[in-house]
C-alpha cells in the first residue's frame, strides 16, 4: 500500500503542475534514490540506524534537561514537573508553554553559535554538494533546501540572499517547498518532549531535502537558466562580533519564535473550539443526537490520504484529523493531535504519522514566507504570492512522499 501511495502523491504533484509536458524525470529518480539512501541507513532496523536513534534521543533529552535548568531560573517549581504531578496528576504536570520557552530558546542560541562559528554552514554545503552533484539542481536552491534541515522557512533564505534578486521561478517554487517541507531546529526537542520518537523527526528532515527538490521541480520545472547553475559561490558570513554576541542574538531570536508558537498555539485551538460549535450548534436545534464536529470532517476529508500512506483504515479517521489540523493550522496542532491518541493507535500508525506532519506545510505559512522572503527581495514578493499554494501543496506530499518511504521499511 505505501507503493502505491508514493506513486498516487507522485502522480497528483504532476496533475498540479504548472508545466505537465515537462515532467523532470532525472532529477525525480536521482532525489528519489537519495530518500531511499537516507531510509535505508535510518529506518530499516542496523546497528547504524540503532545507534542514530539511540544518540538523537540522548541528545533531545539532553536539550529537554538544559533548557530545563533555565527554565526553572524564571519559574520555579512550574518547571519541575515532579512538583506538580502529585497536585495536578501526570495528564497536567507539564505547564506546556514553559517547556516550549526553555527548549526554543536553548536551540536558537546553539544554532546562533554553530552559525557564527561556521559550523553549521559547512554542513549545509556539503549537503548542497550532494544533492547538486547528483540531482543536478542549481547550487542556490541546493544550499537553501539544506540550509531548511537546519534552519527555519525565513532564517534559509538569507544563506543565498545575494541570489533572491535572479533566482528563477522554479528556484522560488523550491526555496518555498523546501521550507514548507521541514521544521526548525527551535521546536525538533518540543516534540520529541511531547513524546514524539527524536530518530523520526531527525529521518523525516533529512528525507525533506531531496524530496522538496524533486517535488518542487514536478510542480514548475527548470526552463531558464539559473545565475547558480555550476554553484552559489557568494558566502553569507555571520553578522555578529563574537560568540557571546551570537549566542545573545540566538536567545532574542529564540524569544520571539516562543512567543509566536505560543500565539499560534492559543489562537489555533480557540479557533478550533469556534468552528466546532458553529458545526455543532444547528445540529442540536435540529435535534440530531451525535452531531458532526469540524474534527470528524478533517478526518473524513484526510483519512484516504494516511490509507495510502499504509495506515490501517482503523487508525486512519485519527490521523486524518492531525492531517487535516496541521494543513489548517500548524504542524504543532497535528503532533499534537497523534501524541494525544497514541495510546489508541497502532505504533507503525504512529511512525507514519510523524514522517508525513513533519514540516511547516500549512496556510499560515504561506503568509510568514511571503512577508519573510519578501522583506529580503521586495521586487519578488508577486511571484512568491503566486506560488504560494502549490508550494504548501507541494510542502505536504513531501511530509506524504516521506511517509510512504518510511512504510516500506517499518
Amino acid at each position: 500500500m505505501s507503493l502505491l501511495g508514493l506513486v498516487a502523491f507522485i502522480t497528483l504533484a504532476w496533475g498540479i503542475s504548472l508545466r505537465r509536458d515537462k515532467f523532470p524525470w532525472r532529477t525525480v529518480l536521482t532525489g528519489m534514490g537519495l530518500q531511499f539512501a537516507v531510509a535505508l541507513l535510518l529506518i530499516r532496523e542496523s546497528p547504524f540506524s540503532k545507534w542514530v536513534y539511540s544518540n538523537a534521543k540522548i541528545a533531545a533529552d539532553n536539550v529537554l534537561y538544559f533548557a530545563k535548568q533555565g527554565t526553572q531560573l524564571i519559574f520555579g517549581p512550574l518547571a519541575k514537573r515532579e512538583a506538580l504531578e502529585p497536585v495536578f496528576g501526570p495528564s497536567d504536570a507539564m505547564v506546556l508553554s514553559i517547556t516550549i520557552c526553555g527548549t526554543i530558546i536553548l536551540v536558537a542560541v546553539l544554532s546562533s553559535l554553530l552559525y557564527h562559528l561556521g559550523i553549521l554552514q559547512r554542513i549545509v554545503r556539503t549537503m548542497a554538494w550532494v544533492m547538486q552533484r547528483v540531482m543536478r539542481t542549481s547550487g542556490s536552491e541546493s544550499l537553501c533546501t539544506s540550509a531548511n534541515v537546519f534552519m527555519g522557512q525565513t532564517e534559509a533564505p538569507l544563506v543565498i540572499q545575494p541570489y533572491l534578486k535572479g533566482m528563477t521561478k522554479s528556484e522560488l517554487m523550491t526555496m518555498m517547498v523546501g521550507g514548507m517541507a521541514t521544521i526548525a531546529g527551535g521546536v525538533f526537542a518540543v516534540y520529541h518532549g511531547m513524546g514524539v520518537e527524536a530518530g523520526h523527526l531527525l529521518t523525516a528532515s533529512f528525507m525533506a531535502a531531496p524530496t522538496a527538490l524533486y517535488m518542487s521541480k514536478i510542480l514548475l520545472p527548470e526552463t531558464d537558466k539559473s545565475e547558480t547553475a555550476d554553484g552559489a559561490h557568494d558566502d553569507v558570513k555571520a553578522e555578529t562580533t563574537n560568540a557571546l554576541d551570537a549566542m545573545c542574538q540566538g536567545a532574542s531570536d529564540g524569544m520571539k519564535l516562543t512567543i509566536n508558537v505560543l500565539a499560534m498555539l492559543i489562537g489555533f485551538t480557540a479557533v478550533i473550539a469556534l468552528f466546532n460549535y458553529l458545526l455543532v450548534l444547528p445540529q442540536s436545534w435540529a435535534g440530531v443526537g451525535s452531531p458532526v464536529s469540524f474534527d470528524q470532517i478533517l478526518g473524513w476529508l484526510n483519512a484516504p490520504f494516511a490509507w495510502l500512506m499504509g495506515v490501517p483504515w482503523s487508525d486512519c479517521p485519527e490521523i486524518g484529523q492531525a492531517f487535516g489540523k496541521r494543513m489548517v493550522f500548524t504542524e504543532f496542532i497535528g503532533y499534537m493531535e497523534i501524541t494525544n491518541a497514541k495510546e489508541t493507535l497502532d505504533p507503525r500508525s504512529f511512525t507514519l504519522a510523524t514522517f508525513a506532519i513533519c514540516g511547516f506545510a500549512n496556510f499560515a505559512s504561506i503568509a510568514i514566507q511571503i512577508g519573510g522572503i519578501g522583506s529580503l527581495a521586495p521586487e519578488r514578493r508577486k511571484d512568491l504570492a503566486s506560488l504560494g499554494l502549490r508550494a504548501m501543496a507541494g510542502g505536504i506530499l513531501v511530509g506524504y512522499t516521506n511517509a510512504c518511504i518510511a512504510g516500506l521499511f517499518i
